[in-house]
């Protein structure tokens, strides 16, 4: 995403395919990850999904699912369009690279913020496995948490357009990428709002969505 180490990436420049086939398929691959990871994160598709498996693998069964949409959206992604901007400066791409990395840095350590293997639904699987109870969901505002309510996506905006060269393809998947992510913590909240009440609307008052002081 960033254009290290990989052949190919969103914003390669690749000969013109057909508009046909750029829309189609870099449609149908934004698709793929945003309802995938809205769907699979509604409670009750949640319940509906335990009614097959246990409850104890539904997180890291979704957290499996959207490992393979993004590798998928990677994958099926047709790079297209002429370069919009490019940094000339060596010290401003070193200023940027070292932005992107901050972004997704601060998304790492966020992770760890509340519960890194809670997160991952490694927890909620092992757990059982050694005669523990399943962990119980708990309201936290740690660490990055204060500041943001959802540092994880402030990570990502800040990885996914940092960067010192941008073609047409990489704006329009950084964009798609935004407008999911606004949307999905939109019904994300909601979702916040039934469990936790009353706590998280104060907490939403008192607390930015993605950028401090902004929004």
């Amino acid at each position: 995403m960033n254009d290290l180490w990989l052949p190919q990436t969103v914003n390669s420049i690749e000969p013109s395919a057909s508009w046909v086939t750029v829309f189609v398929a870099n449609t149908f691959a934004l698709l793929l990850f945003g309802l995938q990871h809205s769907i699979m994160a509604r409670p009750y598709f949640k319940s509906w999904l335990t009614r097959f498996i246990d409850p104890s693998i539904e997180r890291s069964t979704y957290v499996l699912a959207t490992a393979v949409a993004i590798a998928g959206m990677c994958y099926l992604w047709v790079p297209f369009g002429s370069v919009i901007w490019q940094v000339e400066s060596e010290m401003g791409v070193y200023v940027i690279r070292g932005i992107a990395v901050f972004g997704w840095l601060f998304l790492f350590l966020a992770t760890f913020m509340l519960n890194h293997f809670e997160l991952l639904g490694l927890r909620q699987t092992f757990d059982p496995l050694q005669g523990k109870a399943a962990p119980v969901a708990a309201f936290k505002t740690a660490g990055f948490y204060k500041i943001v309510r959802h540092p994880i996506q402030t990570g990502i905006l800040i990885g996914v357009w940092a960067i010192p060269v941008s073609t047409a393809s990489h704006v329009v998947f950084a964009a798609g990428i935004s407008a999911y992510i606004f949307i999905g913590l939109y019904f994300e909240e909601q979702d916040l709002i039934k469990e936790f009440g009353d706590t998280y609307l104060d907490y939403m008052q008192r607390v930015k969505r993605v950028v401090p002081f902004i929004v």
